[in-house]
C-alpha cells in the first residue's frame, strides 16, 4: 500500500465517523421527540448503527495500520537503509565482489608471514578492524567462534588485521578477551588501503582462485550467518573436489 492510498483511506475513515455521529446526533435528537410515535423504532435503530459504525471504523483503521501500513514502512525503511548501505559501501570500498583480491605479505603477530599469494587455493577470510572501534568489538568474538570450529581444517586460512594498529596494540588486545585467531597489525593502512578508503569493521571471503566472493561493511548479525554459510560450502566444495580427485 502506499502513501496515497493510505491517506486516502484514512479520509474515508473521518468521512465515515463525521457521518456516523452526524446520524447519531440526528437519530437521537428525533427519538426522543418521536418517543410516543410509530416512527420512534427506526431512528432507535439508525441510533444503535451509528453508535456500532463508530468504532468499527475506527477499530477498521488500526487493523490497516497494525496488518498493512506498519509492514510497509518498515520494507520502505529497510530498503532505503540498503540503498544507503549499498551507496556507501560502493563510495568507500576500493575492490567489489567479484573482483579479484589484491595480493599482500604481512607479518602476523606470531611470528610467522601470511601471504595471501601464497593461499592461491584455499578459502580465506579476512577482516579489518581497529581496537577502539565498536562494532569490531562487538564483532571480533564472532570471528573467534568462526576460527575456532573451521580451524582444524586445512583449506581454511584466516587473518584479522589492525588498522592503524600496531603490533604491541594487536597482542594486547587479543591477550585481554582471549582471541587465538590470526591477527596482524597494519599501521600505515598499506594492506587496508588495497581494498577499502575508509569504514570499519570490514570482512572479506577470498576464493581459492583468488576471487571475493563476499564483502560487507559494519556488524550485521545477518550477515555473519550469511558469510558462515557460505565459508562451509567452499570447504565442503574443496572437500568434494579433493575426493573426485583422489577417485580419478
Amino acid at each position: 500500500m502506499s502513501g496515497e492510498a493510505y491517506n486516502f483511506i484514512v479520509w474515508a475513515v473521518f468521512i465515515g465517523v463525521m457521518i456516523a455521529i452526524g446520524v447519531l446526533v440526528f437519530s437521537f435528537g428525533f427519538m426522543i421527540l418521536r418517543w410516543n410515535t410509530a416512527k420512534r423504532r427506526g431512528h432507535v435503530v439508525r441510533l444503535l448503527l451509528s453508535i456500532a459504525a463508530v468504532p468499527c471504523l475506527f477499530g477498521s483503521l488500526q487493523a490497516i495500520n497494525w496488518w498493512v501500513m506498519m509492514p510497509y514502512l518498515a520494507r520502505k525503511q529497510m530498503e532505503e537503509f540498503n540503498t544507503a548501505q549499498a551507496e556507501r559501501f560502493a563510495r568507500t570500498s576500493v575492490v567489489q565482489v567479484g573482483d579479484s583480491a589484491p595480493v599482500f605479505s604481512m607479518m602476523m603477530t606470531n611470528g610467522e608471514e601470511f601471504s595471501l599469494s601464497a593461499a592461491r587455493g584455499d578459502v580465506v577470510l579476512i577482516n579489518f578492524y581497529s581496537n577502539w572501534c565498536g562494532p569490531c568489538r562487538r564483532e571480533t568474538p564472532y570471528l573467534q567462534q568462526i576460527w575456532e570450529t573451521r580451524k582444524h581444517n586445512p583449506r581454511f586460512r584466516m587473518l584479522v588485521i589492525g588498522r592503524e594498529e600496531t603490533t604491541k596494540s594487536v597482542q594486547d588486545f587479543c591477550e585481554e578477551f582471549r582471541f587465538t585467531f590470526p591477527a596482524a597489525a597494519d599501521p600505515d593502512r598499506s594492506v587496508y588501503s588495497l581494498y577499502a578508503k575508509e569504514l570499519i569493521p570490514r570482512t572479506l571471503v577470498i576464493s581459492p582462485e583468488g576471487k571475493i566472493l563476499f564483502y560487507t561493511v559494519g556488524f550485521y548479525e545477518e550477515d555473519l550467518k550469511q558469510l558462515k554459510v557460505l565459508l562451509d560450502q567452499q570447504l565442503a566444495n574443496l572437500t568434494a573436489d579433493q575426493t573426485v580427485s583422489a577417485a580419478e
